[in-house]
């Protein structure tokens, strides 16, 4: 039996060994690519665990240094105790029980702590404002207390008091030393009062993280989230001076970007320092704001994939070795019989390979095999026209006829082949159709037609990507109409508001009144003044270039009060307020003007002044003639009011004469010791200087002189005791006081010494606290019309018969004593009488009103 006759089931033993290798090498091929890929990945979480790891264990440490600035602010908060000592010892002890703390403070706002700070000025521990600022720190070795430095302009105190939030400084050096300050402020009642803070040196985070080790030769470092080291286990000198950003690499410099926004990552680059490929892992310190970064060499973080790998190559490598050597064995076997045949079919698939598909294999083969070259001429005559029909349509496609479609009569799954490459071409032409009519829109810049036709795969890449393009595209457009729009309204009223400026300046400049814009600093520069200031004879220029400043013009005199006065209404909040004073023009002239201050502070807490000045010096003049004529009449109206009164006076002592009756002679009298009081008060407000007050020291002992000459004291060794203290009562007051002394010191001449002869009467006036008024016109019921500036107390007191007991002097016959009692009340007094001791003694209190309330 020939070679040709073997039976084809033997033969196809070759393919079942080739497909035995191939299964092997493949699965192989796909367990050491799993198992390779798994252990990296294992390399890099370890990797990115180490990393967060220590990321969270330095977040903890900043979070516990914060936590003690925020309970000391709160302790000084709830701090009820004025001892600056006891505070100090709180400080020290913050800094034993924290060893990794390097100073720790408190800082409070003028007078907040104890309403003490000018005790503590200049004083050791304290600078020349005294406020009560300690910073504890052992900086230098032991630990001391010193005052804080900067607080006015520094952000550590500053921004605290600006936001009400804690805060933490950006890393600096102080006195040597690397840190970073944690800062809260100090709230009572809703108020700012100061500051507590910690400093935390980062030489400790050097030396912690300087000892950390990854993997053989990995390390650690860590920035701040502005890429700036603060630590580095050999190039000590890049901490605090050189950043991430230093560095030219993009991925160094994207991974510094990743950091600023408080994202973690890793990144694949060359180390500076070593030159090795390394691995940089960087997680975010949040409460810190820095970043914890790992950098381990790829070659030693992947060396157990590396040997995982080489092992497995080396066991598949066995394991293929091994099967081919059996397929070998049993394919030598069997193949021998089929190597014609073989020859054969490689000639005709040589052929095939070369694109000559009319080749055909022959038929005259021994019988097992005889179907085979038939069965594969079929084959080639099967697939030839399905190819060339292909090939047909899919050029067309190429050369751009999307109308093209598949004609031939296929069988089977090359029916499907032409039926899909039909589908294709419909598809293909309805997308680029769709898409084309959607980009016609777009250059009519009609952005509103959508993509109606959408692919699958990668044409849905294409057909997404023209629809985001047309939705961008109509946004951008509508934005755009919307920015014209906008832009056309902004240059309507920007050309309106140029018009209104002109206008505005134009009457500003024709007007008197002259507009600055002040900075609130010495002497106020000014940043803008109109052009009328040429009325005073300067330039805008020679304010606005700072080569003259506003306080300079201001007349030397007035400058102390208006630098206080502005002084005050800026530190009360004050929005608006009005000023007089004098400048000086360039010639060296005096002017009076009027100034409207407008204070202005924005988010920042920069204060600016805007103001209008305008020149008075005219209306001053008329006014200080109008004063001096109106000082001439009050007074020319006294004089009178004096004279008329002493021709009244005069009157009744001349009607007194036609009379013989004592008691009619004696009201007589009366009448014209009262009158001649009120003509003394007169007398008295013409001579005073201000035309308003009476000194009523001198007024008494000129009324009791009169009074004890016109009683003719001298026959009778009667004595007068005055205690005034240096007072002055207005009109209002002085004319009923008057006369209720001249009443008192007359009772006491007529009747206190009756049958004696010799005697004292003594006159007290002091000043007195207005509580006792307060209280003794609560005893009696009354109501006080209005509140005392100042209170007095009256004392006339003789030494005479006393008053008689059986006598109530709030309700007697007595025109005199009625009138006591009811210009007491006019005064708003109270008057008691004193009957413990000999004699007679009327107190009385009273005080002047700010304000009168009349019903």
């Amino acid at each position: 039996m020939r070679f040709k006759n073997v039976p084809l089931k033997s033969k196809l033993v070759l393919f079942i060994v080739v497909g035995v290798f191939l299964v092997l090498a493949v699965s192989t091929a796909v367990i050491i690519g799993t198992v390779t890929s798994q252990e990296e990945d294992l390399a890099y979480r370890k990797s990115v665990e180490m990393a967060s790891n220590y990321a969270n264990q330095f977040d903890s440490n900043m979070q516990a240094n914060r936590a003690i600035a925020n309970t000391l602010a709160l302790t000084m908060a709830e701090y009820e105790g004025a001892d600056r000592e006891e505070v100090e010892n709180i400080l020290r002890r913050v800094l034993e029980e924290k060893p990794n703390l390097i100073g720790a403070y408190v800082g409070f706002e003028p007078n907040a702590f104890d309403g003490r700070d000018a005790d503590y000025a200049d004083t050791p521990g304290y600078d020349s404002t005294g406020r009560f600022v300690p910073y504890c720190n052992n900086i230098n070795g032991p630990t001391i207390i010193e005052p804080l430095v900067d607080y006015e302009s520094s952000d550590y105190y500053q921004l605290p008091k600006s936001t009400n939030k804690d805060i933490l400084t950006e890393p600096y050096f102080y006195e040597g030393i690397f840190m970073v300050s944690y800062d809260s402020p100090i709230i009572r009642d809703g108020e700012f009062v100061g500051i507590a803070g910690v400093d935390v040196p980062l030489e400790y985070l050097d030396d912690v993280i300087s000892d950390i080790q990854a993997f053989d030769t990995g390390y650690a470092f860590m920035v701040s989230n502005t890429g700036i080291f603060l630590s580095h286990p050999t190039n000590k000198e890049w901490i605090g001076k050189r950043s991430l950003r230093d560095f030219e690499a993009e991925e160094v410099l994207a991974a510094a970007e990743d950091i600023q926004n408080g994202v973690g990552g890793h990144i694949e680059t060359t180390d500076p320092t070593t030159g090795k490929n390394v691995i940089m892992f960087y997680e975010p310190v949040k409460t810190g704001e820095f970043a914890f970064v790992l950098a381990v060499p790829k070659e030693e973080m992947l060396a157990g994939v590396t040997a995982l790998r080489n092992r497995l190559l080396i066991i598949s490598a066995i394991s293929i070795l091994f099967m081919a050597a059996l397929g070998y064995m049993i394919a030598r076997s069997i193949t021998k019989p089929i190597d014609e045949i073989v020859e054969d079919f490689k000639s005709i698939a040589e052929d095939a390979v070369k694109g000559k598909l009319d080749v055909r294999a022959d038929t005259d083969v021994e019988v097992d095999f005889r179907e085979i070259p038939r069965g594969l001429n079929k084959i080639l005559d099967a697939v030839i026209v399905p190819i060339r029909e292909t090939m047909r349509v899919t050029n067309a496609l190429a050369e751009g006829e999307l109308k093209e479609r598949v004609n031939a009569d296929l069988q089977g799954e090359f029916r499907e082949l032409g039926d899909t490459l039909d589908k294709f071409s419909e598809t293909l032409n309805a997308i680029i159709d769709d898409s084309n009519t959607v980009l016609t829109a777009f250059q009519n810049n009609d952005f509103k037609r959508g993509i109606e036709v959408h692919g699958q795969g990668d044409f849905k890449l294409l057909t997404d990507g023209i629809e985001e393009t047309r939705e961008v595209l109509d946004r951008v457009t509508t934005q755009r109409m919307k920015t014209e729009e906008a832009l056309l309204a902004y240059a309507l009223e920007l050309e309106q508001s140029n018009k209104l400026k002109e206008e505005m300046e134009n009457i500003i400049n024709n007007s008197p009144v002259i507009v600055f814009l002040w900075k609130y600093e010495d002497m106020w520069p000014a940043e803008f003044v109109s052009e009328n200031v040429s009325r005073l004879g300067y330039s805008p220029e020679d304010f606005t270039s700072k080569r003259l400043l506003y306080g300079e013009i201001v007349h030397p005199d007035d400058l102390v009060r208006m630098k206080e006065e502005l002084s005050k209404n800026v530190e009360s909040s004050c929005d608006v307020y009005n000023s007089e004073y004098r400048i000086l023009t360039k010639s060296g002239e005096p002017r009076w003007v009027d100034e409207r201050t407008f204070i202005q502070k924005n988010h920042l807490g920069e204060i600016r002044l805007q103001g209008i000045i305008l020149d008075i010096t005219e209306h001053k003049k008329a006014e200080e003639t109008l004063l001096k004529m109106e000082e001439i009449r009050k007074k020319e109206i006294h004089h009178r009011i004096k004279n008329n009164l002493q021709v009244i006076s005069t009157l009744l002592y001349l009607e007194s004469g036609n009379f013989l009756d004592e008691k009619t002679i004696g009201a007589f009298k009366d009448s014209q010791h009262r009158v001649k009081s009120m003509a003394l008060v007169h007398e008295k407000l013409y001579q005073s200087e201000d035309m308003v007050s009476v000194d009523f020291a001198d007024y008494i002992r000129n009324l009791t002189d009169y009074l004890f000459q016109s009683y003719s004291v001298g026959v009778r060794e009667i004595s007068l005791k005055l205690d005034v203290d240096n007072i002055f009562l207005g009109m209002d007051t002085a004319i009923p006081l008057g006369i209720i002394i001249n009443e008192l010191v007359s009772n006491s001449l007529k009747h206190a010494f009756a049958g004696r002869d010799c005697g004292e009467i003594s006159i007290s006036l002091k000043r007195d606290e207005c509580e006792s008024l307060d209280k003794a016109s609560g005893a009696r019921g009354e109501q006080q019309a209005g509140e005392a500036e100042e209170c007095f107390l009256l004392t006339v007191r003789d030494s005479g018969v006393g008053f008689p007991e059986a006598i109530d002097f709030r309700d007697t016959e007595s025109l005199g004593l009625q009138l006591v009692v009811n210009l007491v009340d006019q005064i708003e007094g109270v008057v008691e009488l004193e009957t413990s001791r000999e004699g007679t003694e009327f107190k009385i209190r009273f005080g002047e009103l700010k304000y009168r309330i009349k019903v």
